[in-house]
């Protein structure tokens, strides 16, 4: 079992002090009277790479009052309207927080969006100028033994560097709250409050986020690879969601430009005459850069805004006008009446993956009043399935995150959509799916099997008004 360090705790009465530590740019880069000889390579990238990465202090609750709990991590520049990565469990449950970038001093930041399933959170701070985003890399092409750095905050001591190669790729950790699979593994130096700071390619381009390292063992230290970052950004973001409109264009994430890789059919873009292989170059008269660009502009667009995108197709320059559109939301139920509590089947078998449970014949049946692995009063070890049925009442319109974790496989279906496939066989994992609900019943099925092993299975959400959590008991009905 890997045991994993990822922040720093201080503890400390707040009515007596608190002492914040950071640092001022003593770089000696731009003096002249240093020998060339000592401006190397390194030395060049890291002056560069400064400015792009923040130290991050939280306070959070001790449960006790009149103390807190300070945390030290990191996060680097992604977009220069103030908008910082770092790690989800850096920012998890905290009361507030603040920024440091280099010869500046604390901003508070506010958290826009996390994904505790992939340990990411992007938040943002207010700047009066634009801040230098640090170039983001690709991590698919990435050699055992290249030289990268680290720029991070351990202890608390700002801006702190380290060097390392990478010593490992497409590892596995965990942070206790995630299972992390396409990890790159590294011997630069990491210690607490490095979580969230980037790890830095040779080409000063950042190609991880630093995440965690193996207590017990030397130089073994992980990050989640930028690639894994470019794809679940999207998601981790999902504007369209969480402010009700629709646009209807996806970027290829991987791409130098921002490049249309696909246009939602009937959509406001593909009315406009966007298409697939489009470069878009502005929205709104501000510059485009990168898919990353793209995926921050779009944050706050409302339903019946008019835009304006500057696209590249071929050679051709074209400025095409958008109107925005509504989010289609899926429909509750018509009101009635309903009893409380979930309805299962319990089936018996060996299975490698979710089993076709019409095609079964249940060995049981009954109410349960939250799904979970075990049934009350049943004995169930392993090779066995259950197929939970039922409807969840949602109390206010808005962006919900459900989390479903299980060992073995899962599923989770809202509506007629399947927002989480959690299947086959894996230990303890935890996905999330993102959906925008209005105030109302929906129906719902969970579905989970058990090979071997430890038998879990816990569905949780958070959303307006809501703090990630086991969903109740009193928001589960069934049919009477």
């Amino acid at each position: 079992m890997q045991i994993i360090s990822y922040t720093l705790n201080l503890t400390l009465t707040i009515f007596v002090s608190i002492l914040i530590l950071f640092s001022g740019p003593h770089s000696h880069a731009e003096d002249t009277s240093i020998p060339i000889e000592r401006r190397t390579k390194t030395v060049q990238i890291i002056n560069k790479s400064l400015p792009s990465v923040a130290a991050i202090q939280t306070f959070k609750e001790s449960g006790t009052k009149g103390i807190y709990n300070i945390q030290a991590g990191s996060a680097s520049v992604i977009h220069e309207a103030g908008y910082l990565l770092t790690n989800e469990h850096v920012v998890s449950e905290i009361i507030q927080g603040n920024a440091t970038l280099y010869g500046d001093s604390p901003k508070n930041f506010e958290v826009i969006a996390t994904m505790k399933s992939e340990d990411l959170a992007i938040i943002k701070i207010d700047s009066e100028k634009k801040l230098p985003k640090i170039p983001i890399g690709r991590s698919n092409d990435l050699l055992l033994g290249e030289p990268v750095i680290t720029i991070g905050n351990p202890g608390g001591l700002n801006h702190s560097i380290s060097k390392g190669i990478i010593s490992g790729l497409n590892r596995s950790t965990s942070t206790g709250a995630a299972f992390l699979p396409w990890m790159i593994q590294t011997s630069a130096a990491v210690s607490g409050g490095n979580s969230g700071g980037p790890l830095i390619n040779a080409l000063g381009q950042q190609i991880g986020t630093i995440t965690s390292k193996q207590m017990g063992s030397e130089n073994i230290n992980f990050a989640i690879a930028m690639d894994r970052v470019r794809e679940v950004l999207p998601t981790l973001l999902s504007p369209e969601l969480r402010y009700g409109y629709w646009l209807g264009i996806e970027v290829d994430m991987y791409a130098k430009t921002a490049k249309v890789k696909s246009i939602t059919d009937k959509s406001p873009a593909q009315f406009s005459g966007i298409i697939p292989g489009d470069e878009i170059k502005s929205i709104n008269g501000i510059k485009i850069s990168d898919p990353f660009d793209f995926q921050f502009e779009i944050i706050g667009f409302r339903p019946k805004q008019q835009i304006t995108l500057e696209v590249l197709r071929k050679t051709e320059t074209l400025n095409i006008d958008i109107t925005i559109g509504e989010l289609e939301l899926i429909k509750p139920i018509p009101q009635q009446e309903l009893d409380k509590g979930l309805t299962y089947k319990l089936f018996k078998g060996e299975w490698s993956k979710l089993p076709e449970f019409s095609s079964l014949t249940p060995i049981d049946s009954g109410t349960v009043k939250v799904p979970s692995a075990k049934i009350e009063n049943l004995e169930t070890v392993d090779q066995y399935a259950l197929d939970f049925d039922g409807y969840l009442k949602i109390k206010n319109e808005g962006f919900y995150t459900f989390s479903l974790s299980s060992d073995d496989g899962s599923q989770f279906i809202i509506g007629d959509k399947l927002l989480i496939n959690n299947d086959g066989l894996h230990s303890f994992m935890a996905l999330e799916g993102r959906i925008r609900l209005p105030k109302g019943t929906f129906p719902i099925r969970v579905t989970f099997f058990e090979n071997s092993g430890d038998q879990k299975l816990e569905l949780r959400y958070e959303g307006p008004g809501i703090k990630m959590q086991p969903i109740p008991e009193d928001v589960f009905f069934s049919k009477k």
